[in-house]
């Protein structure tokens, strides 16, 4: 059985991003996001500048919790939108519009003392799906032992996102231990002299981990812009419908402001 750590109360409470105008002024609008926790970083930072190019019109409440715990809410009508780090699915409730606001990179990591440069594709899928499980299997890997593989949830956008880019469709194994977050995956790689993991290209960038190339590309900002690496993603907002009001205007203002370009392009690929 594969082990699954979750989310703490604690947690919960401190993945709520409360973006507000000053106490003296009232905010006329509050929009509430649920979510993918790889988009929430870009999120956050974009309804902040929001906010503050908007006196007194908005106010947001951001929570995390995984892209299908967004789409599940926003479907239902508990909050205005869903951060959402795949692309739509089949299974999707009716009536949901996607709005892609960015991409990303899904980038192969492990321990920093585990210098491994590279995996090929198919390397890549038979470490995931549990069919190499030595260390001394995979050529370049500095570690010794067991491979421990370090997943998502299974309400991650990126998970998806991961298995259908670099895994070639297939299912990372039930044997991985299964996080809830970005930071707590990154973490437990730290801490795992054998992890092996995936986290987003914003992520893999705060250091601490040995980020390892894909076919022979490096997984950066840059490789993913250039469109030669091949784990690259999107970030969406989700409403319910159109969206309309508050919502519409904050998506449009991402699709075209020079300020929200700005900070997509520090860290992530615009759209267009």
């Amino acid at each position: 059985m594969h082990r699954i750590r979750r989310l703490s109360v604690a947690f919960t409470v401190a993945g709520v991003l409360g973006v507000a105008a000053p106490a003296a002024a009232s905010a006329t609008t509050t929009i509430t996001i649920s979510g993918a926790t790889a988009s929430y970083p870009l999120v956050s930072l974009l309804a902040q500048k929001y906010v503050k190019t908007h006196p007194n019109k908005v106010r947001f409440k951001i929570a995390q919790g995984g892209a299908q715990v967004g789409i599940n809410d926003v479907a239902a009508g508990r909050v205005t939108m869903a951060d959402v780090s795949r692309d739509p699915l089949p299974s999707d409730p009716a009536g949901l519009v996607f709005y892609p606001i960015a991409k990303y990179a899904i980038c192969v990591v492990t321990n920093k003392a585990n210098t491994l440069s590279n995996l090929t594709a198919s390397q890549a899928v038979s470490i995931f799906t549990g069919k190499t499980r030595s260390w001394g299997a995979v050529p370049g890997a500095t570690a010794g032992g067991t491979i421990d593989v370090i997943s998502r949830t299974s309400v991650a956008g990126v998970l998806t996102s991961f298995q259908t880019l670099l895994l070639e469709g297939k299912k990372v194994s039930s044997i991985a231990t299964e996080e809830a977050s970005e930071g707590l995956l990154k973490q437990q790689v730290e801490n795992d002299p054998n992890a092996i993991g995936f986290v987003s290209n914003y992520q893999a960038g705060l250091g601490g981990i040995n980020v390892v190339s894909y076919n022979g590309v490096a997984c950066s900002r840059a490789t993913a812009s250039s469109g030669q690496y091949a784990g690259v993603a999107r970030f969406y907002e989700v409403t319910k419908g159109k969206a309309t009001g508050a919502a519409s205007a904050f998506i449009g203002w991402i699709e075209s402001s020079a300020a929200a370009r700005k900070i997509i392009s520090s860290q992530w690929i615009p759209i267009k």
